[in-house]
């Protein structure tokens, strides 16, 4: 048999112990490994998932958006802003309706302006008469302005500013007149165009 001494002993036992902690080392870098390489597998899983999920939605959102676009837009909101979504066709036959409309507006605003002026000439009108000048055929103001109005009563053209309906109206108005310095100012009535006594108007 042959003969170990102690030095051997301690040399195989060192040795051993080296060999049992490289082995142990290596053990340790092998799962560390593992480990990471498990976590890269997920990781490539998960950005895969991902990739997947975020290309479904795009092309589900190209086909909503070629199929009904109002999808996009929040209805509700629109109506608190007091917006609303319409079609091209829609809008082009509100277009034409709104001149239809605008012209209409306007034919009836020439009507109910000559009509205007004959409802005036026919009812009981008093006014404030502020002057009365000899007839010498010329007009004082323009006839755009109806709240001058000019009565013929030969040998004078009398003006009176203001058209109301009432008495006490006109009374304020003749105040007024006679606060901002026209002293000779008085009410008169009118009916048809033609001047009447204050008595008959009632």
């Amino acid at each position: 048999m042959p003969y170990i001494d102690e030095n051997h002993l301690v040399s195989l036992h060192k040795t051993i112990e080296v060999k049992e902690i490289q082995e142990q080392r290596l053990l340790n870098e092998l799962k560390k490994q593992r480990v990471e390489k498990d976590k890269l597998y997920r990781s490539r899983n998960f950005l895969r998932l991902v990739s997947v999920c975020l290309f479904v939605v795009l092309v589900l959102g190209i086909a909503l958006y070629f199929i009904k676009p109002s999808v996009y837009i929040n209805e509700r909101f629109l109506e608190s802003k007091n917006k609303m979504l319409i079609e091209k066709s829609e809008w082009n036959s509100f277009e034409n309706e709104i001149v239809n409309l605008n012209q209409k507006l306007h034919n009836l605003s020439l009507k109910s302006k000559n009509s205007a002026e004959a409802l005036i000439d026919t009812m009981l009108v008093y006014a404030v008469q502020v002057a009365a000048f000899e007839d010498k055929g010329i007009s004082l103001y323009s006839s755009e302005l109806k709240n001058i109005n000019q009565y013929k009563d030969k040998p004078f053209n009398k003006y009176a500013l203001g058209n109301f309906t009432n008495l006490e109206d006109a009374n304020l108005f003749r105040k007024e007149m006679v606060a901002l310095g026209f002293k000779d100012v008085f009410v008169a009535s009118y009916k048809n165009g033609k001047r009447i006594k204050i008595e008959e108007a009632f």
